[in-house]
C-alpha cells in the first residue's frame, strides 16, 4: 500500500523531453516515446491489435465493462487510440475503464507538442489535454472522457500503484498495455515487483501486450503465470510479445491482511433507497442512477434543505507543505470536484452565473504560510499559485492588503442548483416532505424506509444514509463521532466596490462575486448548535470579519445595527446546520456490524499492527455518507464516486490510505487500538 506518512509535499517531477523533428525522446532514459518513423501505426499495431481491443469492444453487452491498465502513459498516444476505437465501435450501454500509471507525467504543453502530428486524433487529444490532471501524486479519476469512457490517471511509481490496487484482492483488468521505456534503460518498470502484480489483478481471459521481446520480460511474465506468444515486430523491430493467463483467474499473493475497511458482504445494488437529498444524497443518487440502479431519494423537508440550503458556496481546499490524510484527501477531492463541475458547465447542465461561476478564488494568507508552499507547489499547472497582494487584487477585482493562494480552477456554486441538476435522471425518484425516517431490514437484501408512524415509504435492496448529524441517531451508526455545527450566512446587496469582485475571496470566511445582485458571505461557526433562527449578532460577526480582512470593502458594507445612522441597511441570511467528525475527515463506506467487527479485530487491542486475515463484517446493504462539514461542494463528488465504486466492486478512485481515512469503520478500529470496548 502507498503510505506517504508525514513526508514533505512534492508535486510529481516532469520528464525531460527532447523533441527531434517533432518526435519526443526522453533525456532521462535516452529512449523514444514512440517510433520516430510512424509512432501512430506502431502503437495501433502493438496495443490495439495486440490486445484485440476492437473485437473486445464489439463483444461487450449493455452493462459490461472493459478495463484496460497501461503502465507508462507517456504521451497518451495509446489512450487516444483506445478512445478512438471506443468512439467507433462501442455498443450502447457498455463502458470502458482505462487506468494509466505514470511516474513522470508530461505537462499539458509537452503533451500538446508530442501529439501535434496526429491529425486524425486531434479532437481526442484535445479532450485528453483538457482533462489532464495536475501533477499531484495519487489517483485522478476523469469520468465521461467520452460517452461510457472513464479514465483513472495514477501519478506514481508503477510497483507502488499496483501494490496499492492489489491490496484490495480484487480482479479488474482485462487488457494490460506494458509501454515503459526499454527494459535495458528503465529496469524498474519491468522488475519482479511489477510483474508479480499483473496476475492477481487480472480477470479470466486477460491478456498482456507490449512492444518489447526482451528475454527477461518474457521470463518474468511466464513466472507470473502468463503464456507468452511472440508476434512479428513493427517496422525495424523483429518481434514483440503478447501473453495470456494460463489458468484463468489470477491468484493473490499471500493472505488477506487486516482488511477492516473492505466489506465482507457486498452484493451490487439494483434498487437503492437514499435518505437525505442534500449535496451528499444528490451526488450518490446520480452515481447510482448512472450505474443502472433505480434510486428512490427521500428527503425530510425539500431538496437541498439543511446544510445545502445556502445560496452560494465555494469549492475549497487548504494545501499543506506536509503530506497527511486530511491534506491529501482535501486536495484530491478538490481536483476531482473542479473537473466534475467544469464538465457540468461545459455541457450546460449548470448555467453560468445562475448555478455558479468557475472563476477561481483567492485564499488570503500570511507570509510564513505562503513561503512554505512555494517550493511544494512549484509547477505551472499546480492547482494553487502563490500571489502577491498586487496580483491578488488584480485577480479578485478588489484591493487586498495581503497576498495569498490563487486557485484558478475553482469557483462558487449554488448548492440547490447543483442538487436539482444531479437529480434530473430517469432512474431517480425524489420524494420530499417525508419527515424523519429510518431504515429497517425486512429480510436479506430487502430494506424498507419507514416514517415516524411506522409506515413504509419505499422498499429496496440497499440503503444509503446521507443525513448529517442525525445519522448517528440510527442505532447502527451511534458509534460515529458526529458533531452538528451551526453556520449563518449574510446576504449583501452588491453595491460600491463589491460590484467589482471577479472571483471569491476567502479569509476567515468567504465572499463570492454576486449572484442575482447579492453576495452570500460568512459563515459563523457554532459547534454543537442546532438552532436555525437568524441572529443579528451573527450578521454583525460576518460583516466585521469581512471588513477586517478586506478593509477596502468596508465602505460598501451596511452600518452596524447599533450605529444609529439613517442609511443603515437591513441584512438577511440563512442559518443551517452542518455536520463534521472528530478528525475533520468525512465518512463514506459500508456500515460495519459493530459487535462482529470488535470480535473479528479484537487482536488490535494488544497490537495495532497485528495482521488479522479477515474483511470487515458489515451490515449487508447498509451504507453511509456524512460528515462533510462545510466542504460539501468539494468532497461530495469524490465521496459518492468512492462509495459507488465500493458498492459495485470497481477500481477505487483513491489510494487505499485515503479510502481507509474516510471509512466509517476507522472509528471502531481506533477504539480497539485504544483499548475501548
Amino acid at each position: 500500500m502507498i503510505d506517504r506518512g508525514n513526508q514533505d509535499w512534492r508535486l510529481m517531477s516532469r520528464p525531460a523531453v527532447i523533441f527531434d523533428a517533432g518526435a519526443p525522446r526522453s533525456a532521462q532514459f535516452d529512449d523514444d516515446y514512440y517510433s520516430p518513423a510512424d509512432g501512430l501505426a506502431e502503437s495501433h499495431y502493438v496495443y490495439i491489435e495486440g490486445g484485440n481491443i476492437i473485437e473486445r469492444i464489439e463483444a461487450l453487452r449493455p452493462g459490461d465493462i472493459l478495463t484496460v491498465l497501461e503502465l507508462g502513459i507517456g504521451t497518451g498516444l495509446n489512450l487516444a487510440l483506445l478512445m478512438n476505437a471506443w468512439s467507433l465501435h462501442a455498443p450502447a450501454g457498455a463502458r470502458c475503464h482505462y487506468i494509466g500509471v505514470e511516474k513522470y507525467p508530461m505537462s499539458r504543453s509537452q503533451l500538446t507538442e508530442a501529439n501535434a502530428r496526429w491529425a486524425t486524433l486531434a479532437e481526442i487529444n484535445d479532450i485528453i489535454v483538457s482533462r489532464w490532471p495536475p501533477p499531484i501524486p495519487g489517483c485522478h479519476r476523469r469520468q465521461s472522457m467520452m460517452a461510457g469512457f472513464t479514465a483513472d490517471f495514477w501519478w506514481g511509481d508503477a510497483a507502488e500503484v499496483l501494490s496499492d490496487l492489489a491490496s484490495y484482492h480484487s480482479r479488474w483488468i482485462d487488457v494490460w498495455f506494458l509501454d515503459g521505456f526499454s527494459p535495458a534503460r528503465n529496469e524498474a518498470m519491468w522488475d519482479e515487483a511489477v510483474m508479480n502484480q499483473l496476475k492477481p489483478l487480472s480477470n479470466p481471459g486477460a491478456v498482456v501486450t507490449t512492444f518489447t521481446a526482451a528475454s527477461q520480460v518474457r521470463r518474468a511474465l511466464e513466472e507470473a503465470g502468463f503464456k507468452v506468444s511472440k508476434r512479428a515486430g513493427f517496422g525495424r523491430k523483429r518481434e514483440c510479445m503478447t501473453a495470456a493467463l494460463t489458468d484463468g483467474a489470477g491468484q493473490h499473493h499471500g493472505p488477506l491482511s487486516t482488511a477492516w475497511d473492505k466489506p465482507e458482504n457486498c452484493p451490487a445494488p439494483r434498487t437503492c433507497l437514499v435518505i437525505g437529498a442534500g449535496l451528499a444524497g444528490a451526488h450518490v443518487a446520480r452515481k447510482l442512477a448512472e450505474s443502472g440502479c433505480h434510486v428512490t431519494l427521500l428527503e425530510g423537508k425539500s431538496l437541498a434543505s439543511g446544510g445545502s440550503s445556502q445560496p452560494q458556496g465555494v469549492i475549497y481546499t487548504r494545501p499543506s507543505h506536509k503530506h497527511g490524510k486530511l491534506a491529501d484527501f482535501s486536495l484530491t477531492a478538490y481536483c476531482f470536484s473542479t473537473d466534475h463541475h467544469q464538465q457540468l458547465f461545459a455541457t450546460e447542465q449548470l448555467l453560468n452565473g445562475f448555478d455558479g461561476e468557475m472563476t477561481g478564488y483567492i485564499q488570503l494568507s500570511d507570509e510564513a504560510k505562503l513561503s512554505r508552499l512555494v517550493t511544494a507547489f512549484d509547477d505551472t499547472e499546480s492547482p494553487v499559485r502563490i500571489v502577491s497582494a498586487e496580483e491578488a487584487s488584480s485577480i479578485s477585482g478588489v484591493e487586498l492588503d495581503r497576498g495569498g493562494m490563487h486557485f484558478p480552477d475553482s469557483g462558487w456554486l449554488n448548492p440547490a442548483g447543483v442538487c436539482k441538476t444531479l437529480t434530473e435522471h430517469p432512474n431517480i425518484t425524489l420524494i420530499e416532505g417525508v419527515g424523519i425516517v429510518k431504515p429497517r431490514s425486512l429480510a436479506p437484501r430487502i430494506w424498507a424506509v419507514e416514517n415516524e408512524e411506522g409506515q413504509t415509504i419505499a422498499i429496496g435492496d440497499t440503503v444509503v444514509i446521507t443525513t448529517a448529524w442525525q445519522a448517528a441517531e440510527n442505532p447502527a451508526l451511534d458509534f460515529l463521532p458526529l458533531q452538528p455545527i451551526r453556520g449563518q450566512t449574510t446576504q449583501l446587496e452588491s453595491e460600491g466596490d463589491l460590484t467589482n469582485m471577479k472571483c471569491t475571496v476567502c479569509h476567515d470566511g468567504y465572499t463570492p462575486p454576486a449572484r442575482d445582485g447579492q453576495h452570500c458571505i460568512g459563515a459563523t461557526y457554532g459547534l454543537n448548535e442546532t438552532t436555525t433562527e437568524e441572529r443579528a449578532e451573527d450578521h454583525q460577526q460576518n460583516l466585521a470579519q469581512l471588513a477586517s480582512n478586506v478593509p477596502s470593502l468596508s465602505a460598501s458594507l451596511p452600518e452596524p445595527l447599533d450605529s444609529g445612522t439613517e442609511n443603515q441597511r437591513s441584512v438577511t441570511g440563512i442559518a443551517a446546520v452542518r455536520c463534521a467528525t472528530s478528525d475533520y475527515l468525512p465518512i463514506a463506506g459500508s456500515v460495519p456490524d459493530e459487535d462482529a467487527f470488535n470480535r473479528t479485530f479484537d487482536g488490535l487491542r494488544h497490537d495495532r499492527k497485528r495482521q488479522i486475515h479477515a474483511q470487515q463484517p458489515n451490515i449487508e446493504g447498509l451504507w453511509v455518507l456524512t460528515g462533510l462539514g462545510s466542504r460539501g461542494l468539494t468532497s461530495a463528488p469524490i465521496l459518492s464516486e468512492t462509495l459507488v465504486s465500493m458498492m459495485f466492486q470497481r477500481p477505487p478512485p483513491l489510494p487505499r490510505y485515503l479510502m481507509q481515512a474516510v471509512s466509517p469503520a476507522r472509528f471502531l478500529r481506533r477504539n480497539l487500538i485504544k483499548g475501548g470496548s
